[in-house]
């Protein structure tokens, strides 16, 4: 499973909410998820978007 978050975070996720994120490969799948915990777990939440605008930037860079 492809993803563009951190071992780091990826740990954390599973803490906060019991289980994995789906692969960011698959993204209908990451935004729906992204968007359930973006009320109910919002430090998690603006951590992984500040990791993937990350990721996105340095793709772009």
């Amino acid at each position: 499973m492809a993803t563009a978050l951190s071992t780091e975070i990826q740990q954390l996720i599973v803490e906060e909410t019991g289980s994995a994120a789906p692969s960011t490969d698959d993204a209908a799948a990451f935004e729906s998820w992204l968007d359930g915990i973006k009320g109910s777990h919002e430090e998690l939440y603006a951590g992984v978007a500040a990791e993937i605008e990350a990721f996105i930037m340095g793709k772009a860079a």
